[in-house]
């Protein structure tokens, strides 16, 4: 079933606070399924230049149960991104598509808010994929607020610096007590240090015939995975109360493939 209905996106028919609850139940969902020993190995993915995580450059080959939890974050991740702009090229009135995209800015908003950075970057990414950030006409229309809103977001998950804004405020929620309780933490940033990290040597030079072990490189690999183990703990403590259909609305998004995503958006401006 589309996530439409009659052209209207779901989302308009909720409150911001209402929808961002919901995604950080799922968030946390995935998360917890993430399993410390597919950290360790850091077989599964990279991620390219746009802060996309990409499922194409899977290293090797393991199994499905294996690899379960951080597939499903990558899923996750890839789908929501693709829904939010898919949304918006197939929402064909002007105004509405404003209305639209006002409504995910807010989103994005209330999501920093409830530290779902996860949530934040992916509904970032879809607002700046090609197909909507090329709607000139409709970006005229969005309110000054919004747009100032936005290129404030936008600048807290540069990837400048090595995500240095994000990974900041990450690090600061696993040493103070959260306002809305749980955290979500942006995983790319962190699977991206393991994939860097794996590329170092295991050993240094040899000293006196005798190899030396690269603590360095292990240390990084204990930091991220007690970091993530954090996190998964602070992703529990989320006391919003539990929406049964819109939460099940927000689980099976309904996206468009890339081409249809492209032709769309070709159609309106």
């Amino acid at each position: 079933m589309s996530s439409c209905v009659q052209g209207r996106c779901f989302i308009m028919s909720y409150r911001t606070s209402m929808l961002a609850s919901q995604l950080c139940f799922i968030e946390r969902d995935v998360l917890i399924k993430v399993g410390w020993e597919e950290l360790i190995h850091c077989k599964w993915t990279k991620m390219d230049s746009s802060g996309n995580i990409n499922t194409a450059s899977i290293q090797e080959k393991r199994s499905r149960t294996e690899e379960q939890g951080i597939e499903q974050v990558i899923q996750r991740f890839n789908t929501v991104c693709q829904w939010v702009s898919s949304e918006i090229v197939r929402t064909r009135n002007m105004n509405e598509r404003v209305k639209l995209i006002e409504k995910f800015i807010r989103l994005a908003k209330k999501c920093k808010m409830y530290s779902n950075y996860a949530t934040l970057v992916q509904i970032l990414l879809g607002l700046q994929s090609p197909a909507v950030a090329r709607l000139e006409k409709t970006w005229s229309k969005v309110s000054t607020k919004c747009q100032k809103l936005l290129s404030q977001l936008t600048e807290f998950t540069s990837p400048m610096k090595n995500w240095k804004n994000i990974r900041d405020s990450m690090t600061e929620t696993t040493r103070i007590k959260i306002p809305f309780g749980g955290c979500i933490p942006f995983l790319g940033i962190y699977l991206s240090d393991l994939v860097f990290n794996s590329e170092k040597p295991r050993n240094l030079p040899a000293c006196l015939d005798q190899p030396l072990v690269n603590f360095r490189k292990h240390r990084v690999i204990a930091t991220v995975i007690k970091r993530v183990l954090t996190f998964q703990g602070l992703a529990m403590r989320y006391s919003f109360d539990e929406d049964g259909i819109l939460l099940e609305k927000c689980r099976n998004l309904q996206v468009l493939d890339a081409a249809k995503i492209r032709d769309l958006s070709a159609s309106l401006e």
